[in-house]
């Protein structure tokens, strides 16, 4: 952890200073001192890190430097604000007592900051030199032990086998083809799957005995010397003695002998892309080259991937069947195995799971209760071990896994055990923490890239090391098609661990539902959490998975320090937890940069008094709380990126109108339902850093502020009135990437509103466009070259226009359609490669349609139709049953003669 800790806290200082160097004056040069100690550290912490040094000497120096890291931060945020506060030119003390009494109360001066910046200078040079000192003793490399428990053998037997029969064909027959182009195959995998033994069941296929072979291990150390030689002595019987050789002459010869030659390679275990490179340039283009690595990244472009699946439960429990040695005739089988299915479905298909789990139960006396003890304390044995050495198979495996992660990766793995096992994380959430908490480098960012981008990016190498799974939107957007990711139980064990090690204490989650209590009232349910457990923590995370209401949550009154507080639910509906004043001393945390309270029932819909005085604040979220109004105090955090305060409907959220002045805001989330405080539309005019706008209606907000956010990413908006509508989607900012419209009781009768709407259908941001009750003159927009380029979803309802729905059926990436109550002809055809992305069709109460065909190769990708009050249609589609994809037909408020013929129909088993 010694690269990430580093990352984070130089990360932090050298975002913090980029962007106050205006504000800091005099004391310039000595925070420029801090500055460069801080990447010497840097530097000196990644050599730590690839040196494997672990020793308690280092872990002081590295609980030493965030501590400065922390007090540089809070001096420097701290001294910024109030020299901006004084620029401003305050006209009385009373008022600047009000906006900044937290800063008033320290009375930082320029002489004062100047002399503890000197302090913390002095401070990070000595450890510094400490440092230093520490890494130039010898490294510490892989004992002999661990090396070897490393290594894997191409002739290790593998008594107990399950499945992968049809990778084994897939993957014989590819090293059998001598007409591939690319003849390197990579498996790759969550560690664990099974991918050494799938490699080693190819390696000694009856199939390839006769080729020329050779089995090598890779480990983090790569030695490319070591692995040539080993690699030719394989191949070779006669190479001789190679111990002599330099790398050039051990690639010749292997170059050479694999020439006209049927050759294959396994390459076991590979961890970094920089050493395929390196091995790769050995082998000739005809030899067979099989890599197995927990890397989707490693040889991209050489190589053909082999995704290694998870095992299914009736797999599973075979395997668990074998190594267990369950006699077919025991007369307790059944039993056994109603028993051994729970078991494997808490191992989530992973072989390695199963295995442990089966050396136990092997070791036991075979009796139904043991095997129930053993499904109950599953936990203790894949994750603590108590009393089982087998356990340590899978930490091993894991831990190579986190071990081999870049400096700047194992932080946003570790803020992952802030949320609990099997939790859909939200990427949007996510992305949005990681920058608040300074995971996120703005060296990393590319040209017209965005922080948000980048964290992205970081997701995507997690997922693409096997480390997170990603879960598909099922809603399309075009920043990002994954919504939502989670951890397998396992990786959220090791994650855990990690994060909470003692040494570490990067964040304590903490499972309201063990602490909920009732001893003082029946009616009145409390979550009272110990206080030892807030205790030196500086993130906390408090998961509640329950629908029950919770008066209060008690217990964290004494908890100092705190950096990051999350109290998540994980459905968002009414508001079920109580959050009172004193729930947390706000002084005692007066450095919060991450504060979350979802589902929170605050005392008369307020947000305690001190919040607003949270000068350090980067994320506020208040998400499915029952706020009722935001104080006037918000503008006064000027560190501010994110704030969410998406109320439950139907509550309306009152806001004073100062949010303009929050000028580093980059992320805002409303409800529609909002009301201004003084009676004028929200102002958004100041917010140039602005990215997501989310969720504004032309009632409430100021429309014709839009076009001056010039950082705008993504917006959703519902406008009211034609103004408005124009200045939304004729908005020609180069930023926006999704636009979101609701376009709602428009009267668009004239020629130019219509021009208005059909120059906004060419805009290439325009995502989802909703009308509803809209009077419009003649047709709507015939289609044109560039029209609707990135359409995702059009509903339109209960609107005066004359629609031709062919039309829609040339919109290039069109999802969803929805039609309720329009004018359209009395027969629809849809031709072949019409609506060619479709996945859900609806027709609403649409009196006019009598006759409609859809021809094959029109909507092929269709999953879902629904057709409602459409009293003239004659029949469903006949052309339907060629769509392979659909799998559901819902039908309402239809005659009774249509249902009789959908019943004949080959589509009745849809309906």
């Amino acid at each position: 952890m010694a690269e990430s800790a580093a990352n984070v806290f130089l990360e932090t200082l050298r975002d913090l200073l980029v962007e106050e160097t205006k504000f800091l004056l005099s004391v310039g040069g000595d925070v420029e001192k801090v500055k460069g100690d801080l990447r010497s550290i840097h530097a000196l912490l990644m050599r730590a890190d690839r040196g494997r040094h672990a020793s308690p000497t280092l872990k002081l120096y590295i609980s030493q430097l965030k501590d400065l890291a922390f007090q540089a931060e809070n001096l420097l945020e701290t001294y910024a604000v109030e020299i901006q506060s004084k620029k401003e030119g305050r006209k009385s003390l009373k008022e600047k007592f009000r906006r900044y009494i937290c800063i008033i109360s320290e009375c930082y001066s320029v002489h004062e900051v100047g002399n503890e910046a000197r302090d913390i200078m002095s401070a990070l040079a000595d450890l510094a030199s400490k440092l230093e000192s520490e890494l130039g003793r010898e490294s510490s490399p892989l004992s002999r032990q661990e090396y070897e428990t490393r290594q894997t053998y191409a002739h290790e037997v593998e008594h107990d086998f399950v499945g992968m029969g049809e990778d084994i064909e897939i993957l014989v027959s590819k090293v059998k083809d001598e007409t591939r182009r690319r003849r390197v195959v990579k498996i790759y995998g969550m560690g664990g799957l099974g991918k050494t033994t799938l490699a080693r069941k190819v390696y000694n296929h009856t199939d390839l005995q006769s080729y020329a072979r050779a089995w090598v291990c890779i480990t983090q150390q790569f030695q490319p010397k070591a692995v040539f030689g080993e690699i030719l002595r394989q191949l070779d019987s006669n190479a001789g003695q190679i111990d002599g050789m330099e790398d050039r002459e051990l690639v010749t010869r292997i170059q050479s002998f694999s020439e006209g030659r049927k050759c294959l390679v396994v390459i076991d275990d590979i961890w970094k892309n920089d050493d395929w490179e390196i091995i790769r340039k050995a082998f000739p283009v005809n030899c067979n080259v099989i890599l197995t690595t927990r890397s989707e990244n490693i040889a991209n472009q050489q190589s053909e991937p082999h995704k290694l699946k998870f095992l299914t439960e009736d797999e599973g429990w075979t395997l668990l069947q074998k190594i267990t040695d369950i006699s077919p005739a025991d007369p307790d089988l059944k039993s056994f195995e109603d028993i051994g299915r729970v078991i494997v479905s808490k191992c989530e298909g992973l072989p390695l799971s199963v295995c442990v789990i089966g050396g136990i139960l092997r070791q036991k006396v075979h009796t139904l209760p043991e095997w129930r003890r053993v499904n109950v304390d599953m936990g203790s044995y894949l994750r603590r071990g108590e009393g089982v050495e087998e356990y340590k198979r899978v930490n091993q495996v894991l831990d190579l896994s986190y071990d081999a992660l870049p400096y700047y990766l194992k932080p946003c793995f570790l803020y992952l055990a802030c949320f609990p096992e099997d939790a859909k994380i939200e990427t949007e959430r996510l992305y949005l923490l990681w920058m608040a908490e300074g995971f996120i480098s703005y060296q990393d960012k590319g040209p017209n890239e965005s922080l948000r981008d980048v964290a992205r990016r970081y997701l995507t190498e997690l997922a693409m090391r096997c480390m997170v799974q990603l879960h598909e939107a099922k809603t399309y957007y075009q920043l990002d098609k994954f919504d939502s990711c989670g951890l397998h139980d396992l990786m959220h064990d090791l994650c855990s661990s990690k994060a909470e090690a003692e040494e570490e204490k990067f964040v304590k989650r903490v499972d309201a539902s063990k602490y909920l209590t009732d001893i003082l009232s029946p009616t009145q349910t409390r979550v009272v959490i110990p206080p030892s457990i807030g205790n030196s923590v500086s993130r906390l995370a408090i998961s509640c998975d329950f629908n029950s209401t919770v008066s209060s949550v008690d217990g964290l009154e004494e908890v100092k320090g705190l950096r990051s507080f999350t109290l998540l639910q994980k459905f968002f509906g009414t508001p079920n937890i109580g959050f009172k004043e004193n729930t947390i001393d706000f002084k005692m945390s007066q450095y919060l940069r991450i504060f979350v309270a979802d589902c929170c029932e605050f005392e008369g819909g307020m947000l305690p008094s001190k919040l607003g005085e949270l000068i350090h604040l980067r994320y506020m979220s208040l998400r499915g709380s029952n706020v009722r109004e935001l104080p006037k105090s918000v503008c006064s955090m000027p560190y501010l990126q994110t704030l969410d305060l998406r109320v439950p409907f139907p509550a309306v959220i009152r806001l004073p109108n100062v949010i303009w002045k929050i000028k580093r805001l980059k992320h805002l989330f409303l409800n529609e339902d909002i009301e201004v405080i003084g009676g004028e539309k929200l102002r958004l005019d100041g917010l140039q850093e602005l990215e997501t706008l989310d969720k504004i209606t032309s009632e409430t907000c100021c429309i014709a502020d839009i076009p001056r956010l010039i950082s705008l990413q993504r917006l959703c908006v519902a406008v009211c009135d034609v103004d408005s509508m124009s200045t939304v989607l004729s908005n020609k900012n180069r930023q926006l990437r999704e636009t979101r419209v609701w376009v709602k009781s428009c009267d668009l009768c004239r020629e130019k509103d219509m021009e208005v709407l059909n120059d906004g259908l060419m805009t290439p941001s325009l995502l989802t466009l909703q009308m509803e009750r809209c009077n419009m003159s003649g047709r709507f927009p015939c289609y044109k070259q560039g029209m609707c380029q990135n359409l995702v979803s059009l509903e339109l309802a209960f609107c005066k226009v004359k629609v031709d729905v062919v039309e829609f059926g040339k919109y290039p990436m069109l999802r969803e359609l929805a039609l309720c109550e329009v004018e359209i002809a009395e027969t629809l055809t849809f031709h072949p490669n019409s609506f060619p992305q479709i996945e859900y069709l609806g027709l609403y109460e649409l009196h006019d349609l009598r006759k409609w065909e859809v021809e094959e190769g029109a909507m092929p990708k269709l999953t879902s139709l629904t057709i409602c009050e459409c009293p003239n249609l004659d029949k469903v589609p006949d052309g339907l049953r060629s769509i392979s994809t659909l799998r559901m037909i819902e039908i309402t408020k239809m005659p009774r003669q249509f249902m009789e013929r959908v019943n004949e129909e080959d589509c009745g088993p849809f309906v």
